[in-house]
């Protein structure tokens, strides 16, 4: 009763910190307040016992399953695509190795054991043949990119590919999906599931949840031409893992670390501040294929 009681307070706190800005972190007297402020910056400031709190949070992994070339690049006669796809979310990066022959009309799938896109394995991976998930998973939200690249064997050195190694914890790949020699650009999208989105169709734990989404063409994101653009789809597979017991205080400070935070409250608020609206995709049925 007295950790619940004490919960409340914070709870109160923070929703003070929102409301009445940065006044309520300061140590001076208010000097004209509504008389509420005051106490409500006294509980604020109040201790909170951080170790003492706790929850169990489900958990999901996040696979790529392939993708399809619904209609390759360029004129259908004239060569297959040799596709290169690169993955991203909050701890890192995938790339695949060149992938050779792809036709309209076909669907490419991945390993499915090594093809991890969300909750990757610390290091360097190639998706397909390294990128294996941690079975710990990550917590809701789940939100990752996906591009597609066509590796042209001739083509104008626009730049030049340069990665460098994964910092502790995070992962990344080899080389870069576009090469920087003359690559075509396929198609992109972006992936955002709420702790709304993956409970509604991940109830219990080992439930799978398989999803297509249809890529746009458009490098910089805005509406293309009417050309004859490539057309593609990448499907992939959330897969809901053991729930984790999380303590509070280990939360905060990997937060107040990699955000530079230098309070609890100052890393609750970076972590609010940091929320956005999910991204609207395409989603295609999943039909036989």
């Amino acid at each position: 009763m007295v950790l619940q009681r004490r919960l409340m307070t914070w709870c109160v706190g923070v929703t003070a910190c929102l409301c009445f800005g940065a006044d309520v972190f300061a140590h001076e007297p208010l000097t004209a307040s509504p008389s509420g402020t005051s106490e409500v910056r006294a509980v604020v400031e109040q201790d909170v016992a951080w170790d003492a709190i706790e929850w169990t949070e489900r958990r999901y992994k996040l696979e790529a399953v392939g993708f399809k070339a619904r209609n390759e690049t360029g004129w259908d006669w004239w060569g297959s695509d040799e596709v290169m796809v690169g993955t991203e979310d909050s701890k890192g990066w995938t790339v695949s190795a060149e992938l050779s022959g792809v036709d309209s009309g076909e669907f490419y799938s991945f390993d499915p054991v090594r093809s991890c896109v969300v909750a990757v394995r610390p290091g360097i991976v190639v998706l397909g043949k390294t990128s294996v998930c941690n079975e710990a998973g990550e917590p809701a939200p789940l939100s990752f990119g996906v591009e597609l690249w066509e590796k042209d064997v001739v083509g104008w050195r626009t730049g030049f590919c340069k990665t460098l190694p994964p910092g502790k914890g995070l992962h990344a790949g080899p080389h870069c999906a576009d090469d920087g020699s003359g690559a075509d650009f396929i198609g992109r999208a972006r992936v955002d599931l709420s702790a709304l989105d993956l409970e509604a169709v991940l109830p219990n734990v080992g439930d799978e949840h398989i999803e297509t989404v249809v890529l746009s063409p458009c490098p910089s994101g805005e509406v293309c031409s009417d050309a004859d653009l490539p057309d593609y789809s990448f499907t992939f597979r959330v897969t809901r893992v053991r729930d984790a017991r999380v303590e509070l205080r280990s939360l905060l400070d990997e937060t107040m670390h990699r955000t530079g935070a230098r309070s609890e409250l100052e890393a609750i608020v970076t972590g609010l501040r940091s929320l956005r609206a999910p991204s609207p995709r395409q989603v295609e049925p999943n039909l036989p294929r």
